[in-house]
């Protein structure tokens, strides 16, 4: 499958309904708020919605919700696409992730709370419409802004795709670099195929806090996109690097959802691990999907990435059981030299009859 079919799926569920949500205006930005107001911004509890949260009153994504204190300079912005993660350097602001189109005054509104200074880098973790998708309003209100990506994720960014321009990226990296020094320190990390071929984990060194992007969103198996090169099985070897590989993190920010301590992310590697082993087991004893979902559940071991109902603010992909469910449909395929597809969301009993 092609990325703009992926792209045309997203239309579909509805996600980009939540591009009208707010009107681009380079000149409204809301003055800063005062230290005071920036020490009261709380921090998400885990698996719960975010302060403020408010349901999408139709199709698509919840509308952007208040700004969230992560901890240091790090802040979270939820809704409207991905998550939008908020570093407060020295002189100036770096964004990861910009949602979709029509979201950046939206951005920037939040961003002005906690405050006044430009935004001068936006990293995006992969090139999906709901991670870079505004990227070009923060360009436009400041021409010398950097844009950094991994360089699988910039050559796509490059290329225009379904209803979505060229988005194109000014600095990539292969599997390691460093961005500014001291406490403004940031490091980019690339360890393999996952939710695309091009996902970045970013790390806030000082203030220990990683956004992982969509290899680890809502806490369940991480939609693959195998028409942007993401693979069910590579997801499982991408994440134990990750989590062997990556130091002296504690917080990790979801590509869509949550906030989680450092052992979370660890788990979900070793999650996905035994997902990725399950289907290979599967696979030689001639099963069927629905077999490795079970033998998951049974074990016993993984309730918190299985949960049997539909968590609040989640755009697509159904339940926790339903995504393992999928990553296993797709890693079959992978692994029976198949061509794999990208499955946005599947009902249950259509899937078992796989």
């Amino acid at each position: 499958m092609n990325r703009s079919l992926i792209l045309g799926s997203i239309v579909a569920t509805g996600v980009i309904a939540a591009c009208a949500m707010a009107p681009q205006s380079a000149d409204s930005a809301a003055p800063a708020a005062s230290a005071s107001a920036m020490a009261d911004i709380p921090t998400t509890p885990m698996d719960t919605p975010p302060p403020g949260y408010k349901p999408s009153t139709g199709p698509g994504l919840p509308g952007v919700s208040p700004i969230e204190h992560v901890k240091g300079q790090v802040y979270k912005i939820f809704g409207g696409g991905g998550n939008t993660t908020v570093f407060v350097m020295d002189n100036g602001v770096a964004l990861v992730d910009t949602k979709l189109p029509n979201n950046g005054q939206a951005i920037l509104d939040e961003v002005r709370k906690v405050t006044d200074k430009p935004v001068t880098m936006v990293i995006n973790t992969h090139s999906h419409p709901d991670h870079v998708g505004s990227n070009q309003f923060f360009k436009d209100q400041r021409p010398t802004v950097e844009v950094v990506a991994q360089a699988n994720s910039a050559a796509r960014m490059a290329q225009a795709s379904g209803p979505f321009p060229a988005n194109p990226a000014t600095k990539s990296f292969e599997t390691k670099t460093s961005l500014g020094a001291g406490k403004d320190k940031i490091d980019l990390y690339y360890y393999g195929p996952g939710h695309t071929d091009g996902d970045a984990f970013v790390v806030f060194t000082n203030d220990k806090v990683m956004a992982a992007g969509d290899i680890m969103a809502w806490s369940m198996a991480p939609l693959i996109d195998p028409g942007s090169g993401g693979s069910a099985i590579g997801a499982a070897d991408t994440l134990m690097k990750a989590a062997a590989g990556i130091k002296g993190v504690d917080t990790v920010v979801e590509g869509h959802g949550y906030i989680q301590p450092w052992s979370r992310f660890v788990e979900f590697a070793h999650f996905n691990r035994a997902l990725a082993d399950e289907t290979r087991k599967v696979n030689a004893a001639g099963g069927t999907p629905k077999d490795v979902v079970d033998h998951l559940v049974d074990s016993g071991k993984w309730a918190t990435y299985l949960k049997d109902h539909t968590l609040t603010g989640l755009e697509y992909g159904s339940t926790g059981q339903n995504r393992a469910l999928i990553n296993a449909i797709v890693g079959l395929q992978e692994l029976r030299g198949e061509k794999p597809v990208t499955i946005m969301n599947l009902k249950p009993e259509d899937a078992y009859k796989r």
